[in-house]
């Protein structure tokens, strides 16, 4: 079945709005509005990445200094459409409601003093500079699902941590070191100039999505070995 063509503007926000109203009000408690934005909004460091929405706390408290939590949605349009041109598969319809329904998390975890969502979205920022070779905060990775002993999922990557002693590492190094990931065997090769703390990455040999063929390399994500190196 081919992907409904994405509405224009006022539609759009038409639609944002209906969904809005079909919330129920005790969720809406402290939210003063939903805005929807024509323009697409990217990330200040990574320009393929995009923002749906965000949650913002509402400038009235901040400037009262009210303990009340509020907040204001902001919904992006022109993000909307980047990415439906970008993936076939992008359903907007689906996503809109996805996206607004992710901000309200934010706002009733703020009103509730938890920072699940936050944390996420922490991650995933973490996860998109790794992959665009930008600094990140040391063992970012943790933050990831624990799947295996010193084994992290981040979306469909696989972080393997291989802890080695400075004289193991220095006498594999240049060498193929024969693993057990998952209980899969795997076989990585490390260069003769690999260094302590480096991040050795092997396309393809991560995770794949669920609706991937066993088979379908292309599809899956990257198993990054973390050379952990210890005196």
């Amino acid at each position: 079945m081919p992907r409904p063509p994405v509405p224009p503007y006022e539609t759009f926000a038409a639609r944002a709005r209906e969904l809005t109203r079909a919330i129920p009000a005790e969720f809406l408690e402290g939210v003063e509005d939903v805005v929807v934005h024509r323009e697409a909004k990217r990330h200040p460091l990574l320009k393929d990445v995009l923002t749906l929405g965000e949650q913002e706390p509402s400038a009235m408290v901040a400037m009262t200094g009210s303990e009340l939590v509020r907040s204001i949605v902001h919904l992006y349009y022109g993000s909307f459409v980047a990415l439906a041109a970008r993936d076939r598969r992008f359903d907007v319809d689906a996503e809109l409601r996805e996206t607004l329904e992710h901000e309200l998390q934010h706002h009733l975890e703020d009103k509730a003093g938890v920072r699940t969502l936050v944390d996420d979205d922490d991650l995933f920022d973490a996860h998109q500079r790794f992959l665009a070779g930008l600094e990140t905060p040391p063992g970012w990775w943790r933050r990831g699902e624990e799947v295996g002993d010193g084994v992290y999922q981040v979306e469909l990557d696989l972080f393997v941590e291989l802890t080695l002693r400075r004289s193991e590492f220095e006498r594999l190094r240049g060498t193929t070191v024969a693993l057990t990931v998952l209980e899969e065997p795997f076989d990585a090769a490390l260069p003769a100039d690999a260094a302590p703390g480096d991040v050795l990455t092997f396309a393809g040999e991560g995770c794949l999505p669920e609706d991937a063929a066993d088979d379908d390399d292309e599809a899956a994500g990257a198993l990054h070995l973390v050379l952990d190196v210890r005196r």
